[in-house]
């Protein structure tokens, strides 16, 4: 998970966008905690993302 955030961190500065889908009845509360909705996501060495660019979308709310 630390080179994942860190990897996010780093492509913030790149024109691009992450969309993860959660497929499952899985725990997907590392990859609500990707999405930056609810604060800034942060490298484990402190360093900001620039721009939110990843959405995570749990296909279960969507499938029908």
């Amino acid at each position: 998970m630390d080179e994942t955030r860190h990897a996010i961190v780093q492509a913030s500065k790149l024109p691009m966008s992450i969309i993860i889908i959660g497929v499952g009845n899985a725990d997907f509360a590392a990859m609500e905690f990707l999405d930056g909705d609810a604060s800034v996501l942060r490298s484990n060495t402190g360093e900001e993302a620039l721009r939110d660019i990843v959405q995570f979308v749990p296909f279960r709310d969507f499938r029908n």
